[in-house]
């Protein structure tokens, strides 16, 4: 009996033992379980949200990337130069600008006399400065602190000069010749060299032309009034008639000798001028009776130029040479040439001269022809005021030639190539 209850006890205390230990194992089980139920992409988001949530240090932050650069406005008493680019600036004027490629939070210059704002938008910045911030001809060291949006901070150097220009200061150089001229004009008159001494002087003169403007304006009016009184009276216009008559007779007594002169030698100034105009024309008529070979230094090779040219007298061989040819065309006369201006030492065979020139190769001789019939009519028709110019010109080529000549020959032209 007493076997039988130890034997029971062992079992009790074997089966106690065992029954925490398959509890145990089952709960093991079950989380197991669980851990393979749970789906692979789940476990995949919590590994990425563990990643993203630690912050990535190696990305440049905005004060690294910025770029400074200066923006206008470009007027000639404000400017802004870039010393070394986005840190180092120089500035000229009262105020600058800047134009920053990442958003600005703040800025900040912690020195006195200038001061630096955000402008809206957030990436341009504005400078002012007072007008003592830079001693005259020098320049002042400023800081401009930037803050950016990502919490980083940038420091910009500006070296400040003539900081006390302005847009008044500026435009008032323009008006400093016109302010002395009057300052001077206020002291010769009397007047301080001051702006009060000058307002006083500007005030007094425009009270004298208002009183001139009003004291002028009364007298015309009255002028007039008194013409028109005096033209409405009968009287008045016959006495005024009649001093008109007097002064005329007086005139005429006093100076009639002298107008009858004048007179005088207006009409014999106009029978000379008709005469000496009758005297060209009979010139020219007589000229053109003559013939070419009348002149003596052409004689018998006149012929070559009535072949040439169709002229039979002097006359029109002198007109050829100083006025030229022209031919009639649909649309009205067409100059050939131009006659002595059209003609070129340097070749004379390639000018309207080329028809002569075949039976008289020496350019010397033929020149010399057409002077010589200028001078014929200078001489015999009296008609040297209308060649006198061409005379010149041919004068001129014949030197030309003969210079020519003596640099090629070593001597100069015989006298009978005349």
């Amino acid at each position: 009996m007493r076997r039988a209850f130890a034997l029971l006890a062992v079992c009790l205390v074997l089966l106690s033992a065992a029954v925490p230990a398959t509890a145990a194992a089952a709960t093991t089980a079950d989380a197991g379980a669980a851990d393979a139920s749970m789906p692979a992409y789940a476990l995949q988001e919590d590994n990425e949200s563990d990643a993203n949530s630690t912050p990535d240090t190696s990305a440049p932050t905005s004060a690294e990337q910025v770029r400074i650069n200066p923006a206008g406005p470009d007027v000639e008493y404000q400017s802004t130069e870039v010393t070394e680019e986005d840190s180092t600036f120089n500035t000229t004027g009262e105020f600058a600008y800047f134009s920053l490629t990442e958003p600005v939070d703040a800025v900040r210059i912690s020195q006195s006399k200038a001061e630096a704002r955000v402008l809206e938008g957030g990436q341009t910045v504005q400078v002012s400065y007072e007008p003592d911030a830079a001693p005259p001809d020098q320049t002042s060291l400023y800081t401009l602190e930037v803050f950016f949006e990502d919490g980083s901070e940038k420091d910009v150097e500006l070296y400040a000069s003539e900081t006390d220009q302005s847009v008044e200061a500026a435009e008032l150089k323009d008006w400093e010749p016109t302010i002395e001229t009057l300052k001077d004009k206020a002291e010769e008159n009397g007047y301080e060299k001051t702006p009060e001494g000058a307002e006083s002087y500007v005030t007094w003169v425009d009270d004298r032309a208002q009183l001139v403007d009003g004291f002028l304006t009364e007298l015309a009016a009255q002028t007039i009034a008194w013409v028109i009184a005096g033209l409405m009276n009968p009287l008045n216009i016959i006495i005024g008639l009649s001093l008109f008559a007097l002064a005329m007779w007086r005139r005429r007594s006093k100076h009639g000798d002298i107008v009858d002169a004048l007179s005088s030698m207006t009409g014999r100034y106009e029978q000379e001028l008709t005469k000496l105009r009758n005297g060209r024309q009979t010139a020219k008529r007589t000229a053109d009776d003559d013939k070419l070979s009348e002149v003596p230094a052409i004689g018998s090779e006149a012929d070559y130029y009535e072949d040439a040219f169709g002229t039979k007298s002097p006359a029109q061989l002198a007109h050829l040479t100083a006025t030229g040819e022209a031919r009639a065309t649909n649309d009205g006369l067409e100059m050939v040439h131009h006659g002595v201006d059209d003609l070129n030492t340097d070749d004379l065979h390639g000018t309207w001269l080329e028809p002569v020139l075949r039976h008289i190769p020496n350019e010397r001789r033929v020149l010399n022809h057409l002077l010589q019939n200028i001078k014929y009519m200078e001489t015999e028709h009296n008609l040297g005021s209308n060649y006198r110019e061409t005379r010149n010109e041919l004068e001129v080529m014949l030197d030309d030639l003969e210079r020519k000549q003596t640099q090629l020959t070593g001597t100069p032209a015989a006298a009978g190539d005349d």
